[in-house]
Formats: structure tokens, sequence, C-alpha cells
């Protein structure tokens, strides 16, 4: 099973699977049986009172943590499925410390591809050895934002990861976020 998981509206489902995906989890899509919230942050407290506000079982929490204390609570959290980090909070995932709390959590940490920064890519992909579940999605909001496994897996080869670990990020970790959301995560 090949899972996408970020596209911004459900009704990109059918271009999905001419992709070879078999399933997506949409932006906030309650006609879906799964979808995604994504909640930014800056403060533990902020966070806190964002994540106590949902109420439904079908939701997988991403949450890009805009500080250290922000990371650090979303990473302890059960509720968060899923760190978000792009350009704008790299900074905060590069401190050691904060490595090594995601490392020994094992929390899955996503890329958005929507935006192609390089870098932050990169950085992923040279930060394997303490972020272990990275996971690469396309955040489309239009069919042709949408990214082929085949493309994901190009890119991360190219940027240097190897193929092993890039076939694992595009195909496993996906899977390995379905399965964290169990019944025992109600909110």
């Amino acid at each position: 099973m090949l899972v996408e998981t970020c596209v911004k509206t459900s009704r990109l489902k059918e271009y999905a699977v001419k992709l070879g995906y078999n399933m997506i989890l949409p932006e906030e899509d309650k006609s879906e049986n799964i979808y995604r919230v994504t909640i930014e942050s800056d403060s533990k407290e902020d966070l806190s009172k964002k994540i106590r506000k949902i109420k439904d079982s079908k939701i997988f929490l991403f949450v890009k943590p805009l500080s250290s204390e922000a990371l650090r609570y979303s990473v302890q959290n059960y509720h968060v499925k899923s760190l978000i980090v792009d350009r704008k909070n790299i900074r905060i995932f590069s401190k050691k410390s904060n490595l090594n709390l995601i490392k020994q959590y094992g929390k899955i940490v996503e890329v958005q591809l929507k935006n192609l920064e390089i870098d932050v890519i990169f950085k992923i992909i040279n930060f394997n050895k303490w972020i272990e579940y990275p996971i690469f999605s396309s955040c489309a909001t239009t069919f042709n934002e949408l990214w082929s496994p085949l493309e994901k897996f190009s890119l991360l080869v190219t940027l240097g990861a190897n193929e092993g670990d890039a076939l694992k990020w595009i195909y496993n970790n996906p899977l390995l976020l379905l399965g964290r959301n169990d019944a025992t995560n109600i909110y």
C-alpha cells in the first residue's frame, strides 16, 4: 500500500490513484474516513490549547513547531503523529538536544515538497542518524502539484540519500504513520 500523507483536498484522490497511491490523507476533509489536521505554534501553551480542542478520533495530527519549547512538547505528546519541518523551523530541528529527543521518541518528521526547499531536504537526509522516520509528501492543492513515488525517489537519491533509505521513506514510513493511529489514541 502506498500513502500520500498530504493533499489539501480529497478531490485529488483520483489523480493520486493514477500516480500509484492507494490512499491519501486530505487536510481537514471530514468526508473522508481519516484526515489530517495541521497546527502551527510557537508556544507550549498555545499548542496544548489547540490540541485539547480536537475531539475527532479520525484525525492525524501534524504539528509545525516554531520554537524549541513547542517542538519538545510535540515530540512528547502522543496525540501528535508527525512534526513538520521546513525552512521556517529547520534551525530548531538542527539542535542536537532536539534531534536526540526526536530519536528517543521515534517521532515521524514530514517534509512537504510543495515549496521544494532543497536545503531542508538535504539536512533531513543528513539527519538520518537522528530522524529515523522522515516522510516526504506533496501537500498538493492541484493535480499538477502531486509528486509521484518515482519523482520522490529520484529527488532523494539525487540529493544524496541511499536507495534503500529513499524507498523506506516513501513506502514504509507513511504506512508506519497509519499504524500509529490506533484506538488507544482517541482524543
